[in-house]
């Protein structure tokens, strides 16, 4: 459904997002576990029990594969961030909206930055034989230059706090909005055919291992569906309930395409990975039952703190199976969950909202030199409530990040 507070926001976009998270999350509590980490740190041919041969190859794998999560991710954000463009009359100022965008991203990264590097001095991270081969590739001693290099948000990320790898890309795609607004809202008609076309250049990007060409175009699949919502709404809002199942169906199967068998996933794989997860994302614009899910009280509640729950999940994770995995490595991961989400809401509280805050004083403020005239609370660029949308932690970050 649409916000009271502003008509452009679907709230159920948000209860995906806080879905997705969790997604993330048990991405990598299950990747601690040795049988499964040995598995998708790159070694498919690792012998695995029954229960874990299910886990990771079989259609369950969905429920903890974050490599989907990180594409739903990224069409959300081209989604949300071109929504207040999209209305007639709508004011832009791009100095205010990057002035606003630079403070909603950068102030949550580096407090969570700061997090992990206080937690790994507290707890140093070590290897072991009690947790996989994915999880000792985070053992690391954050240097001065690692730490001013991840804080910039530029570069990939190093195994401090690995999730803001993804950022690198939300930054570039900020930069480029004004190009993204452009191509989004000219050649209307065709809005399919830029979605198609947005495709291909994921599949030669994937093909061609060429991160900002596999990346960038996921944004922009968002953007032409966030301008077009209400064309998709009219032209879906006919289909059958066993049609949703279908797109349900094949989503998730696309979307879980690199884990389908013990074989190396085929080369462009991810371009499969982003078709299923645009259409996981089309599924809970049109979609009653998929709606009526992501605004659920829970899942709306995982969406208010998914950004700040993926910025500090993965260093209390490490911590805590460091601290108590010579007890229980399965305790270690229920407290170290438990302990995320916790932690997810205080940050959420105590740094994210105060962020976001202080980005929409700063954007006022820049409106006001702009227009002078422009009272202070009349932003210049009208916007959601919420108009951004968090990146995640990429799956399986040793094998494929760096």
């Amino acid at each position: 459904m649409l916000s009271k507070s502003d008509q452009t926001r679907v709230t159920q976009l948000d209860g995906l997002r806080g879905l997705a998270a969790l997604v993330v999350v048990a991405c990598h509590v299950v990747s601690t576990l040795p049988g499964i980490g040995t598995a998708v740190s790159g070694n498919r041919s690792a012998g695995l029990n029954t229960a874990e041969t299910w886990a990771v190859f079989s259609p369950l794998h969905v429920l903890w594969n974050g490599t989907p999560a990180v594409h739903v991710f990224f069409v959300l954000s081209g989604f949300v961030l071109v929504l207040p463009f999209s209305r007639p009359g709508a004011a832009r100022s791009w100095a205010q909206y990057y002035a606003k965008r630079f403070f909603r991203l950068y102030l949550p990264a580096w407090a969570s930055l700061a997090v992990a590097v206080a937690l790994m001095t507290i707890i140093p991270r070590s290897a072991s034989p009690l947790q996989s081969p994915w999880a000792d590739i985070y053992v690391t001693n954050p240097s001065v230059g690692q730490i001013l290099k991840d804080g910039l948000l530029l570069l990939n990320a190093s195994t401090i706090n690995t999730p803001l790898w993804s950022l690198k890309w939300e930054v570039a795609f900020s930069l480029l909005l004004p190009a993204y607004v452009f191509i989004a809202l000219r050649w209307r008609r065709f809005w399919y055919l830029k979605i198609g076309v947005a495709l291909l250049l994921a599949v030669v990007g994937a093909l061609q291992h060429l991160d900002w060409l596999s990346y960038l175009p996921i944004f922009l699949i968002g953007a032409v569906l966030g301008v077009e919502r209400e064309r998709i709404r009219e032209l879906t809002q006919s289909w059958p309930r066993v049609a949703w199942f279908f797109v349900a169906a094949a989503g998730l199967f696309l979307a879980n395409a690199e884990w389908i068998s013990r074989e190396q996933p085929t080369p462009g794989v991810e371009a499969v990975v982003t078709a299923g997860a645009t259409l996981i994302v089309l599924l809970f614009i049109s979609c009653g039952s998929a709606k009526r899910l992501g605004d659920t009280a829970a899942a709306q509640w995982l969406g208010r703190v998914s950004f700040s729950l993926y910025l500090v999940h993965l260093p209390i994770i490490l911590a805590g199976v460091t601290l108590l995995r010579s007890v229980s490595l399965p305790l270690a991961l229920a407290v170290s969950v438990a302990a995320s989400l916790v932690i997810a809401e205080l940050f959420y509280r105590f740094v994210e909202q105060p962020s976001h805050r202080l980005s929409m004083a700063v954007g006022r403020a820049v409106g006001r030199r702009i227009r002078p005239d422009t009272p202070a609370d009349s932003p210049a660029i009208p916007q959601p409530a919420e108009a951004t949308s968090p990146p995640v932690a990429r799956e399986y970050a040793g094998s494929r990040s760096r």
